[in-house]
């Protein structure tokens, strides 16, 4: 894991909740699952009773303690679309991307994580316990809210700069649907890599959050014409763009 997103993890979040209690390890549970795929997640999900699995050697049992709500894997997950196509031919498929908790049991082969070791996780999130590979589980120091956007938000993020983008130190960086959970994740860490960030919003409260994060500038395109202040702000253009918007991001001011 690469430092900046160190310095994301701890940076990012509200003031942690008391840690959970590990339980003893019920004989079932209530999970949320999709009795078919359909056309969004509230036609589809129902709660459910599941039985707890017996774990394959290199198998995990987590206690969710926190869910994350990603918006566009649950939609794709709920409809069988994308990555989740094989949904369209199952019943009672799990819901829920990612979520933190704490190791119930371990399988036989499990050496890296422990009972009782906080973990962060993707894997059927929306239920009151779920299994992953123990090797695709990350640990961090408590099973508490700020951790659950980093398997997928803060990985994607740091990823597409430090690999993909490989920002360096001094560089400008446009950043838009700042606020949203890969962006804020994004200001973090490109303002770690040492960049000149310039982030794009929708609203005002929006804009304080990424300010509160140290963007160095927002541009709120509802208010703004993106491209006028864009050529403000850096009239050289960017080094790297993370584009989370997929569309035209600019609105013109009313009387324009």
């Amino acid at each position: 894991m690469s430092s900046a997103l160190l310095v994301a993890m701890l940076l990012q979040g509200s003031a942690a909740a008391a840690p959970s209690k590990l339980r003893p390890v019920p004989t079932s549970y209530r999970a949320l699952v999709a009795g078919k795929a359909g056309e969004s997640f509230r036609d589809v999900a129902k709660v459910a009773v599941v039985d707890t699995p017996t774990l394959e050697e290199d198998e995990v049992l987590i206690q969710v303690t926190y869910a994350g709500v990603n918006g566009g894997c649950e939609t794709f997950r709920a409809r069988g679309e994308h990555a989740f196509a094989g949904n369209k031919q199952q019943a009672d498929f799990a819901l829920g991307a990612e979520g933190v908790g704490i190791v119930a049991a371990v399988g036989g082969e499990v050496t890296n994580v422990a009972v009782g070791d906080a973990v962060c996780f993707v894997n059927a999130a929306f239920a009151e316990y779920t299994t992953s590979k123990a090797q695709m589980l990350w640990k961090i120091p408590e099973a508490t809210p700020e951790y659950v956007g980093l398997r997928i938000s803060a990985f994607t993020s740091c990823a597409m700069l430090e690999k993909t983008g490989a920002i360096q130190k001094g560089e400008k960086v446009l950043i838009t649907a700042a606020a949203g959970g890969a962006g804020h994740y994004a200001i973090q860490i490109a303002k770690a890599n040492g960049c000149f960030v310039v982030g794009t919003t929708s609203s005002e409260r929006k804009a304080q959050v990424l300010r509160d994060l140290g963007v160095d500038a927002v541009v709120n395109y509802k208010d703004e014409d993106c491209a006028e202040a864009f050529a403000k702000l850096c009239p050289d253009s960017f080094d790297v763009i993370l584009e989370g918007v997929s569309g035209a991001c600019s609105r013109r001011r009313s009387g324009r």
